[in-house]
């Protein structure tokens, strides 16, 4: 089948017990997800419930580049283009949203191997992921603010998980995290090198899976994490978020969003990671920046269900309000790389503004039944 935007792969293990793998399949699009294959997963997932076989899943992306680079954005522009309004960009967020938030809860656990890019729609796979393995070629990022959008798919709930500050710079930033990133930043729970994938899908058919989550997330431990396979991960990049956590963390102090920027904007240093993540900041939506400093504020209030209502409404607020539509067309639509954002720069921003994307999109939220 290789055409289908989803492949399935049951691993047969010892004692007649399975492990389902999925493999997301459109590399040409850096496997990003399409309403089809959020549906597709979907329904893979309740009949695998059902089957008393199948212990695990197991997600991956074809090729080399991309475990998932995120949703599928141009669907979403022709969405936010139709004189109809953007029915088809409400449908597609809320079925990803449903979706992540069932892999949050499955009952059986979910592995994600993040092979090459993750981000946006691939990022929400990782977040509700039970056990997430990454690889030399790992690069994470939540680069929305880019676009006009927001650092969404439950990142909401994950900011408050991560060391003071973090979430907010790298959303503002979209700064690039690799495997030792999101390891030392608690995102991530192991490495393999990709050049072991083979062996070790072999050596996880040679396991005999119960019925019990977390004992399987404690065989997979061992396994991943025996001597054979932690030394071809010695050679991976160090973390340079470990390096920079302090100054991170001072320059992310302030009581508001303008004074936050302004630190960033004035720490004087020749590193060019700074100045990328500075340039991102300028070049971005302002609304996005306010976005995710609203982001910041309500996480420690949220919990899992909340986060996926709060950022639904806010999706379809953005969807409605234009700066998403403008990002998505300078930047993959028309590629002239100059958006005309509503606003000029973030301190010229309103809050009257900010708080209409946070007004209830409709009489009643679509995810309330969660």
């Amino acid at each position: 089948m290789p055409n289908e935007e989803v492949l399935v792969e049951i691993l047969e293990c010892e004692q007649n017990t399975q492990i389902a793998h999925l493999i997301l399949n459109s590399p040409e699009t850096l496997n990003s997800l399409t309403l089809n294959m959020v549906n597709l997963i979907s329904d893979l997932l309740d009949a695998w419930e059902k089957d008393p076989q199948i212990k695990m899943i197991l997600i991956s992306g074809s090729g080399e580049k991309a475990f998932c680079a995120g949703g599928d954005i141009r669907a979403l522009y022709e969405s936010m283009c139709d004189e109809n309004g953007p029915i088809f960009a409400e449908e597609f967020f809320e079925s990803e949203y449903r979706l992540d938030y069932r892999l949050h809860n499955y009952p059986k656990p979910i592995i994600s191997i993040l092979d090459g890019i993750v981000m946006g729609g691939g990022a929400g796979l990782m977040f509700a992921s039970s056990y997430k393995i990454t690889t030399e070629r790992t690069r994470f990022a939540m680069p929305e603010i880019g676009v006009g959008l927001f650092p969404d798919v439950g990142f909401t709930h994950e900011i408050k998980k991560l060391p003071e500050g973090l979430g907010l710079y790298i959303m503002l930033t979209a700064t690039n995290l690799n495997a030792a990133d999101t390891a030392f930043c608690k995102l991530t729970n192991s490495s393999l090198n990709s050049n072991d994938f083979d062996e070790f899908y072999t050596d996880i058919k040679q396991l005999a899976w119960v019925d019990n989550h977390d004992e399987n997330i404690k065989l997979l431990d061992s396994l991943i994490n025996q001597k054979k396979y932690l030394t071809n991960t010695q050679s991976f990049p160090k973390s340079k978020i470990k390096e920079e956590l302090s100054t991170i963390q001072k320059l992310t102090k302030g009581d508001d969003l303008v004074t936050v920027v302004k630190n960033i904007f004035s720490y004087d240093t020749e590193d060019e990671w700074y100045a990328k993540g500075k340039q991102t900041i300028k070049n971005g939506s302002p609304t996005s920046a306010h976005l995710i400093w609203l982001q910041c504020q309500n996480s420690p209030k949220l919990n899992l269900k909340e986060v996926f209502l709060f950022e639904l409404n806010l999706a379809i607020q953005i969807t409605r309000q234009g700066d998403f539509k403008e990002g998505v067309r300078a930047l993959i639509i028309d590629k002239d790389n100059t958006p005309d954002w509503k606003f000029n720069s973030i301190e010229n921003v309103s809050q009257d503004w900010v708080k209409e994307h946070i007004k209830l999109a409709w009489e009643n939220n679509p995810l309330e039944d969660l």
